[in-house]
Formats: C-alpha cells, structure tokens, sequence
C-alpha cells in the first residue's frame, strides 16, 4: 500500500478529515473507522484531550501495520501525536517525533514485551527505536536506536 493509496482510502470512507501533505489530521469528533486492516482511526489519537487535533504521518500508519501483520498478534498504541505542550508537560525530549505526529510508542497486546523489542531489533531498520520496560518507541526520523 501506498500513501496515495491510503489517503483514498480515508477519504472515502470518512468526513472531518484534512491532509497536510503526508499527515492525517482529525479529533475526537471524527467518525471512527478502521484505517488498515488492523488499526482504526480512534487508536491513533492522541492522549491529551486538551489538544484540539491528532496529527499522524500516513507513512508511519503503514509502517505499523506492517510490522502488525509480521508480528502477528494485536499492537496497542501508548503515545501518538503530543503538541509541544503537552510532550513539556510529562517530561519529554524537547526534539521528540511525537511532535511532528512522526512517532508511537507502542506495545504488544499479548504483554511479551521482550519478544516484542527483540521483534522490532529484527524487523524495524530505519527510522527511530527506543526501548523500555514497557513500550517500544517506534518513529520515521532519522535511524538510531536507544534504552530508555
């Protein structure tokens, strides 16, 4: 699947939705439905119900649902889209992808959190990897990797 391909996608299937280039842009008013296969609209919202919007790469969307079918068991989603604020407010990294709607931190649904941080080591090469005790960072800024 393609950016394009999911950007029809969505709008066929959903009003109070707006594009910004690569990004999806919606709130908690919008009409739920699923995405991808795996994943509806609603899990990529962000936390923060005082942000008035969610603002999540399309390209990112497709990595996870990748990375979904390979692992093959439920992925939930901890973080998304964090406005400048609110990522200050608890504490986040000042250049944080979460910001720019370019990250999740995400976990396996079945709670195997090692087998799962070994899975995204094996199967996520670029983009960011952070892993911690109970979630994996996961975004499409530059490579690296890191323990939190």
């Amino acid at each position: 699947m393609t950016i394009l391909e999911l950007k029809k996608q969505i709008v066929e299937r959903a009003k109070k939705i707006t594009f910004d280039g690569d990004y999806i842009i919606f709130d908690k008013n919008t009409p739920d439905f699923n995405v991808t296969d795996n994943f509806k609209l609603s899990e990529f919202l962000t936390r923060n119900t005082k942000d008035t919007y969610t603002k999540i790469n399309l390209g990112l969307i497709i990595e996870l649902q990748k990375l979904r079918v390979a692992w093959g068991s439920g992925i939930g989603i901890n973080s998304s889209y964090r406005s400048p604020e609110y990522n200050k407010s608890i504490g986040g990294a000042s250049k944080s992808e979460h910001i720019n709607g370019n990250a999740f931190d995400t976990y396996p649904i079945n709670k195997d959190i090692k087998r799962y941080s070994e899975f995204i080591k094996k199967n996520k090469k670029t983009g960011g990897r952070g892993y911690y005790k109970t979630f994996v960072h996961i975004d499409v800024g530059q490579t690296r990797e890191w323990n939190g």
